[in-house]
């Protein structure tokens, strides 16, 4: 479980908590206007984010209650994935959660076409109104399920914490997710009663901010792409060391690691407490980029440098020693 001073970025907006002393604060403030989306879209664009920043491990700090739940989507949209939050006083790893909801099962096809719905709230009237559950197997019923994924357009109706708010946000996100995401409906509480069809104010049309947030993403890259080239700033011997040793094959690392090969290409994950059973079944697989990945500790590939940095608990520089020079293996180990 990461702590909130493991992060190197915090992302903030209106009534988030501070961040912690040493990480880099960025704020998400919506810009002015009525519109939510163009506002949040234009407040990700002051902010100076760039899909870069989302490398490093990065986690949005909730204000109270549900409103954070927009800013959320928003950056869920431009980092591609799903990104930790700090809600009610605690940090939820949401970066390794399968984003697959087909784990779920449903009651199968409506008998007839959903064009609306809505989960969470009181009964709605005039569409079909579901709730989850508190945990456990009846987390989602098949019933649910069915009217969650299968919905043309679904308002989500979120309980007051932040915390479950958002944990209720990315399972439904998960349930309806297809071959990409599809957000909800978020609710205003100020929706018209009974539903009208088509109405632009069924809430905060969730699914097409993140489709501008991801738009902004590509035209930032090809912004990029079309950049002047300036003349090339000599490497130093400090950052030439640092590459050098991100060059050496991964599983080399691992093994130095103390990791070992397991059946089908998986290996040991070196970092044996993390996992509920010292990793008894392999959790770690390696790629043709000299990087690897373990499904539980890590949130996306990483190459040897950090790997090494990430098990030894140690800087880059020292991780570099540990995987260039034999002699310094033993000193860091006994660290």
């Amino acid at each position: 479980m990461h702590k909130l001073t493991d992060y190197l970025l915090a992302i903030r907006t209106n009534g988030s908590p501070p961040a912690p002393a040493g990480v880099k604060t960025v704020m998400l403030v919506p810009a002015e206007g009525d519109d939510v989306i163009s506002s949040t879209i234009g407040g990700l664009r002051a902010s100076g984010l760039t899909a870069a920043d989302f490398r490093s491990r990065a986690i949005f700090l909730a204000p109270d209650g549900p409103g954070g739940l927009v800013a959320y989507a928003a950056l869920c949209g431009f980092a591609g994935r799903r990104v930790d939050a700090y809600a009610d006083g605690a940090v939820l790893e949401f970066s390794r959660l399968d984003r697959d909801g087909a784990a779920f099962p449903d009651a199968g096809l409506p008998p007839e076409f959903l064009t609306w719905a809505q989960v969470g709230g009181p009964e709605a009237d005039g569409i079909p109104t579901v709730h989850l559950g508190s945990g456990g197997q009846e987390l989602v019923t098949p019933e649910a399920a069915t009217v969650i994924r299968y919905a043309a357009r679904l308002r989500m109706v979120p309980p007051d914490s932040a915390r479950d708010a958002l944990a209720m946000f990315l399972l439904v996100a998960a349930l309806r997710r297809r071959a990409d995401d599809r957000f909800p409906f978020l609710s205003t509480g100020t929706e018209p009663v009974p539903l009208v069809k088509n109405a632009p104010d069924q809430g905060i049309d969730l699914e097409k901010l993140r489709q501008e947030a991801v738009r902004f993403r590509r035209a930032l890259r090809i912004a990029r792409r079309g950049a002047e080239i300036v003349p090339p700033v000599p490497v130093s011997p400090h950052n030439t060391r640092i590459a050098e040793a991100n060059t050496v094959d991964v599983e080399a690392v691992l093994r130095r690691l103390g990791s070992t090969a397991g059946e089908e290409g998986m290996w040991h994950c070196p970092r044996p407490r993390g996992h509920s059973n010292g990793d008894e079944n392999p959790s770690v697989r390696t790629y043709r980029d000299n990087r690897a990945r373990c499904h539980r500790c890590d949130a996306e590939k990483v190459g040897p440098l950090r790997l090494a940095v990430d098990v030894l608990g140690v800087t880059p520089d020292e991780a570099a020693s540990f995987i260039l020079d034999s002699d310094r293996v033993v000193d860091l180990h006994r660290g």
